[in-house]
């Protein structure tokens, strides 16, 4: 076998788990296995495409852009605002995006936010974000600037 047939696209490779997670749901109750795998094979797919970030990655920093515009100090911004905001930007119903508590692992593997930029409130988590590191993380990761307010 040539080196040519021996590659396979990232679909292919990833087929087989996402058979046995579809399986594995279906049969063990085990949830959100199915979508947990998709996520990886969608992140390995960006990855494998040189795409640095996924489109909820990049609808992050784009909301953050929007609610940080024109600040000049730290502001504090509330997860479930955050993840109203992006649903808008990706043009999803909030509750396709499931709970909040993604938002804080997206912020802190784009080190936008670290343990003290973190406040636990009655009504949610709060995260401290500075509008200078969100427009330096967007031209690294180059990231489109949204320029409505939707």
């Amino acid at each position: 076998m040539s080196l040519q047939q021996q590659r396979f696209s990232s679909g292919e490779l990833w087929s087989p788990l996402v058979a046995l997670a579809a399986f594995f749901e279906e049969q063990g109750g085990i949830s959100g296995l199915l979508a947990a795998i998709a996520t990886a094979a969608e992140t390995d797919e960006q990855i494998s495409d040189g795409k640095a970030l996924s489109e909820r990655e990049e609808a992050v920093p784009q909301a953050l852009e929007l609610i940080t515009r024109g600040e000049q100090s730290i502001v504090w911004i509330k997860a479930s605002a955050l993840r109203e905001k992006v649903a808008r930007l990706m043009g999803q119903p909030v509750e396709k995006l499931g709970d909040a508590q993604w938002i804080g692992h997206i912020l802190k593997r784009l080190h936008l936010i670290d343990e003290g930029g973190r406040k636990r409130g009655m009504d949610g988590i709060a995260y401290a974000v500075r509008s200078f590191e969100v427009v330096d993380m967007i031209r690294r990761y180059d990231v489109p600037i949204i320029d409505d307010t939707r």
